[in-house]
């Protein structure tokens, strides 16, 4: 027997087993059910849960549904989370880059005993908003480049924000 052939054998063997062990160590959502477990996402100690992205620090989760804002703003709640607080220009372009060509409902409503817009934080929104009616009280982003009113009760996609894990 050629004593090469069957060391160079092992070899690839060892790699191999190494390799599918690493794989099956970083990417175990794709195998079984993980549904509930957090993944690494990026940087030292930081992570989200499943499905959730992770972007200057926070974790984001993109609705694949519709719902209703109200409806949107539970799911959020029942997430450990709030509607996004799109607060910071590198916020909205991440945003708005996922988005595509979909509408999502963030966390700013109007206020109008106020007449302010206000974020799910309570904090002022000091920006533009288009398409503003007097039904209007919600807003999407996506699809267009601009924060725009939204009726509250029509159904769009949600994206919930929150810190990571």
């Amino acid at each position: 027997m050629n004593w090469h052939m069957i060391i160079y054998g092992l070899i690839v063997v060892v790699l191999k087993s190494v390799g599918v062990t690493l794989f099956l160590l970083y990417f175990p959502p794709s195998f079984g059910s993980t549904k509930n477990s957090l993944m690494p996402t990026s940087g030292y100690g930081t992570v989200c849960p499943q499905n959730w992205d992770f972007h200057q620090r926070r974790c984001f989760f993109l609705s694949t549904s519709e719902l209703s804002w109200n409806k949107s703003r539970d799911d959020c709640a029942s997430k450990g989370s709030t509607l996004a607080i799109v607060d910071t220009p590198e916020k909205l372009e991440y945003l708005q880059h996922i988005a595509d060509a979909e509408k999502y409902f963030i966390g700013l409503t109007y206020q109008s005993a106020e007449k302010k817009w206000r974020w799910i934080n309570n904090s002022v929104f000091n920006g533009n908003i288009t398409h503003q009616n007097q039904n209007f009280n919600c807003v999407t982003i996506g699809l267009t480049k601009t924060f725009d009113a939204a009726l509250c009760d029509v159904s769009y996609r949600w994206i919930c924000e929150k810190n990571p894990e």
